[in-house]
């Protein structure tokens, strides 16, 4: 994306007195995007729909490290009833050369399994997106969390802390700005990481494991979260394969059965404007006391047009047994995009 606009302010400066912070300069980017979008057989009120979007983002020295600010506002802010902020995401970095980058995030996703939850090829979005079909993985979100990342002989690291934060559907806590995940309402905190390396010619590979731990000191029967990925791609010339497995494991009791998940994906360039993915993914719960095992299965297709600053994207879906849920009805989802980015 281009700067539409820079600024120049001293950053840094109040909040990290003890350091001497040069000037920052500040960029402004953004994007806006029109979509159609809907299911098949399925009320769905208005098909049209926008969303904006405004990144802010600067880096300054800071004694010989590099710290920087991201800022993100979109449609809605934080949807969060308890602040009236705007800025739907957030993060500061330091970045302290061979010692790796320390970091607070604040729904960026800049460290852990959000790195890597889907590292298949698609052309638009991830299969999971916009529909009921799921990864199965769950990472706290990087709201309100601590980062480490650092390479070490050509192999990434990143690290996520999560101090707390809840799991309820009456979220007092979560992204909200100034205020503390602090109360009954913060029932969950863990930690989760990630690996990733390459190598050879066109090969990615990656790891990554996390752990929830939920205990509110009310809530009886709740049990620790476990999840695994493991993810390989393989690029040559135009094509780009990829296969992702993850496991979550989400303990014994009722309504909490285990998950495996397969992702297969695979996509082409036809040029440098042009590029289509096909993508599966297979969610399989566990049985749990008389509750059967069931199978999610989502299969899908994405097609991208980029002409200058603006794109067309599209992307077809369809999901079996939707929400693990053997009884749902099958859902077709298509979304049309035009995207405009300055």
């Amino acid at each position: 994306m281009n700067n539409m606009k820079k600024i120049g302010f001293s950053a840094l400066a109040g909040s990290l007195v003890a350091f001497s912070a040069n000037a920052v300069e500040l960029s402004v980017s953004g994007k806006t995007e029109i979509t159609y979008s809907g299911k098949a057989d399925s009320v769905n009120g208005n098909k049209w729909g926008n969303g904006n979007a405004i990144t802010f983002s600067g880096s300054g020295d800071v004694n010989g490290m590099t710290a920087t600010y991201t800022a993100v506002i979109q449609d809605g802010g934080q949807a969060n009833s308890n602040t009236s902020e705007t800025f739907a995401s957030s993060s500061l970095m330091l970045d302290m050369g061979d010692m790796g980058t320390i970091g607070f995030d604040q729904g960026v996703g800049e460290f852990g399994v959000s790195t890597i939850d889907d590292k298949t090829p698609y052309a638009y979005e991830e299969i999971w997106e916009n529909n009921s079909a799921s990864n199965g993985l769950i990472a706290a979100g990087g709201c309100n969390v601590l980062g480490y990342k650092n390479s070490f002989s050509g192999v990434n690291f990143s690290l996520e802390i999560d101090p707390g934060h809840s799991t309820t559907s009456t979220d007092t806590g979560g992204c909200t700005g100034d205020s503390s995940n602090t109360g009954n309402d913060t029932n969950a905190k863990g930690y989760n990481w990630a690996v990733t390396a390459a190598p050879m010619d066109g090969v990615n590979v990656g790891v990554g494991y996390g752990k929830e731990e939920n205990n509110d000191g009310v809530t009886t029967n709740v049990e620790d979260e476990e999840f695994k990925t493991a993810f390989v791609t393989y690029a040559t010339g135009p094509v780009t394969v990829g296969y992702q497995r993850s496991k979550a494991n989400h303990g014994s009791t009722a309504n909490e059965a285990d998950q495996d998940i397969d992702i297969y994906g695979i996509s082409f360039n036809v040029n440098e404007n042009f590029a289509v993915s096909a993508t599966q993914l297979k969610r399989e719960s566990s049985a749990v006391g008389s509750t059967a095992s069931v199978e999610e299965k989502a299969t899908g297709f994405g097609a991208s047009y980029t002409m200058g600053s603006a794109s067309i994207r599209l992307q077809q879906t369809d999901v079996d047994n939707p929400g693990l849920s053997s009884t749902a009805k099958d859902e077709e989802f298509t979304e049309i995009s035009l995207m405009l980015a300055f």
